[in-house]
């Protein structure tokens, strides 16, 4: 990896793309926390691609590059959400895709993953980021910690919070609150 990282430095677009399509579902999972509308997620994930291979070359830590770049995402997301989300209302919610049913298997899928999106969405925006950092890209707390700025004990505190509170979602039903 550090051989396309130097590589993307001195503009070689072809190595950069090689370092985005190795960490894209990362970038979207993590967009996915902030922002609900795919269009919106992809053009987060667009802008963060831009911006940082415009800004590769002060990338000074190669070892840093994903957290690197999950940050200008995170701020991305940050900026689409205040601009589109700002004054909408709470119906905009409602209107979802209908998933497709053509097997069991994406019936099964689609009930786990609904299941999964109901407890997660009552969550706080830092508990989502914290918890699909944590879980679905395999990041520390350490490392969570530098891409938030916060103190390594916070996000240890937050995890296991929010890990507690999908428990007694899980427990208590989450189609009752």
């Amino acid at each position: 990896m550090d051989d396309l990282i130097n590589k993307a430095k001195n503009g070689d677009k072809t190595a950069f793309t090689y370092l985005i399509q190795d960490i894209q579902n990362d970038l979207y999972r993590i967009a996915k926390t902030r922002l609900s509308d795919d269009n919106d997620i992809s053009d987060a994930i667009q802008e963060t691609m831009i911006n940082a291979y415009r800004n590769i070359k002060k990338l000074k830590n190669s070892d840093t590059f994903k957290s690197w770049i999950i940050k200008i995402l995170i701020n991305e997301c940050n900026k689409i959400y205040k601009k589109k989300f700002k004054n909408k209302n709470i119906f905009n919610k409602l209107i979802k895709e209908t998933p497709d049913y053509g097997s069991d298997n994406s019936i099964q899928n689609s009930n786990s993953k609904i299941d999964f999106e109901l407890m997660i969405d009552k969550l706080s925006y830092d508990e989502k980021l914290i918890v699909t950092l944590y879980y679905n890209s395999n990041y520390s707390c350490n490392e969570i910690a530098d891409i938030l700025n916060m103190n390594a004990n916070t996000v240890k505190s937050k995890l296991l919070r929010t890990k507690d509170k999908i428990k007694k979602y899980y427990k208590g039903g989450i189609y009752n609150g």
